[in-house]
């Protein structure tokens, strides 16, 4: 029980951490051209913003303050307990901008808390075994193939709308699970295990980063936070048991209460307060010259098709 309450107050550092991170990213993501989404220029222009460097710079810490998390903690109570961080937005946007918190919100935050205790409650033992090398290729690979769908269709002209969101929630989430199999490696001193899921791990976070800050530039807040926390909450939780060698004791307490943090998570995500945080504005003018939109910037612009 010590180590399970150590690992979550190193969730809940990590979550501040990318809270505040991937607002000053989104902020700074939000001034530059739309012409850049979807593509490396974007990360190019947005590494001589010091912003976005302290936003990504914080990523690091959170990530290092997750990794230390899942060496103590099971990943189905960590994952979930990263909701923590909307939580401290929410108090952040409230204070800074003056947002108000209303009834929503305030039981967005029971529902986030009540969800993480009950995770806590019903967790199974820490393991530091994972599932063979074939089921987790397979796995990665079939998540890999779905994250990239946004930038091939980009890439022929069609919409994209919500997938941009789609794609880089499943980016952070396998960005979660290569994360832990990286702890899992460690905790064996199996040093080409820990560089090889580390280059997994850095490879997904920032196909993922890429994916999350273009979908800011297109859409509002409110679209796009919830699909990305929701996805990097559920799918490294419904994973655990096949992939993490987690053994869950209470399903029923397990999957009721991973769905209430999900439900309160979505929830902030979408107030006003968060939103507002995160929205930077967008840029009503630019010094370069612009060219008549290509098929794949109006592709970014045309709504999904239902």
């Amino acid at each position: 029980m010590p180590a399970l309450l150590l690992g979550l107050a190193f969730a809940a550092a990590s979550a501040a951490c990318y809270s505040v991170g991937i607002s000053l990213q989104a902020r700074e993501a939000r001034k530059v051209g739309p012409e850049h989404s979807v593509r490396l220029t974007l990360l190019r222009r947005l590494v001589r913003r010091p912003a976005w460097v302290l936003g990504i710079s914080l990523d690091g810490c959170g990530w290092a303050l997750q990794a230390v998390a899942l060496a103590l903690a099971p990943l189905t109570v960590v994952q979930p307990a990263l909701a923590v961080g909307l939580v401290f937005l929410l108090v952040l946007g409230a204070r800074t901008l003056g947002e108000q918190v209303g009834r929503m919100e305030a039981a967005a935050v029971l529902a986030i808390a009540a969800g993480v205790a009950g995770l806590a409650r019903a967790a199974p033992e820490h393991s530091a075994g994972h599932a063979a090398r074939g089921p987790l290729l397979v796995v990665f690979a079939a998540l890999a193939a779905i994250a990239c769908l946004p930038y091939v269709a980009v890439r022929l002209g069609r919409s994209v709308g919500n997938l941009l969101a789609v794609g880089a929630g499943l980016a952070f989430a396998c960005d979660g699970l290569a994360t832990k199999l990286m702890t899992d490696e460690l905790g064996h001193r199996s040093w080409p295990g820990v560089a090889a899921w580390l280059v997994v791990m850095v490879g997904f976070a920032a196909l993922g980063t890429l994916g999350e800050l273009s979908a800011l530039q297109t859409m509002p807040v409110t679209r796009v936070a919830p699909v990305v926390f929701v996805l990097t909450t559920l799918i490294p939780v419904g994973l655990a048991p096949v992939l993490a060698g987690e053994t869950w004791t209470s399903m029923p307490v397990v999957v009721v209460s991973a769905v209430t943090v999900l439900l309160g998570g979505a929830a902030l995500a979408r107030s006003r307060p968060v939103s507002a945080l995160m929205a930077g504005p967008r840029p009503t003018g630019s010094t370069e010259r612009r060219s008549v939109p290509s098929a794949r910037t109006r592709a970014l612009h045309r709504p999904a098709r239902p």
